[in-house]
């Protein structure tokens, strides 16, 4: 028999899914309402050069799946956006946890996450060229550093801001630095972990965007160039929307992955 706790949590998470739905629609409408304006200027005798139409992008877009070469590009985009991703997790979760849990290691490398976090990354993607070279390298690394500032940030707040009753309660039963790290920090962490991974996930993205634009030698950059330099707008925008789609796609996957780790969390259900 359900509890009246778990009957009011099942309702607000029912509220939260149907606020959810309504949200959907409504992105849903807009969408379309954006898209029927664009139609209308196009087909308002606006020259196409300036104003494609939706068929001639749709047209531009088939091409170049049928070609692979927007298949074989968004191959390494994703690559690079999962690797420099990864390499931002497998860094910066734990560096987050100990400058959390220890002042000294938070003293030491505060000043200096900081003045890096700070830093414009366009400034130093020169310097970032010669040390990687134009390829794949240089993708990943522009994804590490724009995923890993905010899983760093996050899972260091996470860690500093636990209870200190959890933790005077480990305490009063002697448990070891690594027991209440493993069974009380870390459990309190998750959110905020889980947090800092979907926020780096679509900083990873925005970071890929910089460099594609900004060395667009090749991969989706490489098309972006090739369409600008034939004058072919269509061909412009079917790859940015490629881009906004990853944009898209990846930090709302991660919030489905939010949603089913910590489905108590009300505030974030139906995310």
């Amino acid at each position: 028999m359900a509890t009246a706790d778990e009957s009011s949590l099942r309702q607000q998470l029912t509220l939260s899914m149907d606020d959810r739905n309504h949200q959907i629609i409504l992105q849903a409408g807009f969408g379309v309402f954006l898209l029927a304006l664009y139609s209308l200027f196009a087909y308002l005798g606006y020259p196409s050069d300036r104003i494609p139409s939706v068929p001639m992008i749709a047209d531009a877009l088939y091409v170049q799946v049928a070609e692979e070469g927007l298949l074989e590009a968004l191959w390494d985009a994703l690559y690079a956006i999962f690797i420099g991703f990864f390499m931002a997790t497998l860094v910066g979760i734990p560096m987050g946890i100990l400058m959390g849990v220890n002042r000294t290691i938070e003293e030491l490398l505060d000043p200096y996450v900081n003045a890096i976090y700070v830093v414009p990354y366009a400034a130093i993607v020169p310097a970032l060229i010669v040390w990687f070279g134009t390829g794949i390298r240089i993708r990943v690394a522009i994804c590490f550093l724009f995923a890993f500032f905010p899983i760093v940030i996050n899972s260091f707040e996470g860690a500093r801001t636990t209870p200190a009753g959890l933790l005077e309660v480990a305490e009063s039963f002697n448990a070891s630095r690594l027991y209440t790290l493993k069974n009380v920090v870390l459990p309190y962490e998750i959110p905020y972990i889980l947090a800092g991974l979907r926020m780096g996930i679509g900083r990873a993205v925005r970071g890929l965007v910089l460099v594609e634009i900004i060395v667009a030698v090749t991969g989706l950059g490489g098309l972006i160039q090739q369409w600008s330099a034939s004058f072919r707008l269509e061909g412009v925008i079917s790859v940015v929307l490629v881009l906004m789609l990853l944009g898209v796609t990846l930090p709302w996957l991660m919030g489905k992955i939010y949603d089913r780790l910590i489905w108590w969390d009300v505030d974030r259900a139906g995310f």
